[in-house]
């Protein structure tokens, strides 16, 4: 629908969709170094039905930004509880 680039090229989207409840709804996502879509095309959009302004491409859900630093956290934050628990501290 939109398109806004900022002075560093980065782009957001205005984007319009219709849920499945028949609501035609509004959000921004971004932000693109790259758009998915040109204004007037038509794009995938997974969005939150509880919360539909919670809205995003399907590329952007799950990047695993988070997903691996979490895990190395966990998993020595597991080592230090089984060792201070076996061996004491």
């Amino acid at each position: 629908m939109n398109r806004e680039r900022d002075p560093k090229g980065i782009s957001t989207l205005t984007m319009q969709f219709t849920a499945e409840d028949g609501r035609k709804l509004q959000v921004r996502v971004g932000p693109f170094r790259s758009p998915p879509a040109l204004v007037g095309g038509i794009i995938d959009v997974v969005y939150d039905p509880e919360d539909l302004s919670n809205a995003e491409i399907p590329d952007k859900v799950m990047t695993g930004r988070v997903s691996l630093p979490t895990a190395v956290a966990s998993g020595l934050v597991l080592a230090l509880a089984v060792f201070v628990l076996f061996f004491g501290a």
